[in-house]
C-alpha cells in the first residue's frame, strides 16, 4: 500500500489550520500544521513534505523567502500560496506557484489533485 500524500499547512489563524486539516485528511491525505514560517521550517527538516500550502501573510517570515527555503528543503514538493478573498488584488510570489483561497475548499483539493496528477 502506498504511504498517503504528505501535507504541510503553514498558517497562524487556528480556524484555517483546522478546517484545512479536517478537510484534507477527509480526503486521504496526511496532514501536518505549522503556526509560523519558522516552525514550517523546522518541520521540513524532520519530515518529507509532497505539498505545501502556505500562507501569504505570515508574521514572522515573508512568503517569498519562506517558500524558497521550504523547497530548497523539500526539493520535491509542490508549493501553493494561500490567500483570503480580501487579498483578491495581492501580488503573487511567483508565477510558478498556483494561488489557492484558503476558503474555497473545492477549488483548492482540485487544485492539489491536478498538480500531484501531473
Amino acid at each position: 500500500m502506498a504511504e498517503p500524500i504528505r501535507i504541510l499547512i503553514v498558517d497562524d489563524d487556528a480556524e484555517v489550520l483546522i478546517a484545512l486539516e479536517r478537510m484534507l485528511e477527509g480526503e486521504g491525505y496526511s496532514t501536518v500544521t505549522a503556526w509560523s514560517g519558522r516552525e514550517a521550517l523546522l518541520l521540513a527538516d524532520r519530515g518529507r513534505f509532497d505539498v505545501l500550502l502556505l500562507d501569504e501573510h505570515l508574521a514572522d517570515l515573508e512568503v517569498g523567502e519562506l517558500c524558497e527555503e521550504l523547497l530548497r528543503r523539500q526539493p520535491g514538493a509542490l508549493p501553493f500560496l494561500m490567500h483570503t478573498k480580501k487579498s483578491a488584488t495581492r501580488k503573487a510570489v511567483s508565477a510558478s506557484h498556483p494561488n489557492i483561497c484558503k476558503w474555497e475548499h473545492g477549488e483548492l483539493k482540485a487544485q492539489i489533485q491536478r498538480s500531484l496528477a501531473a
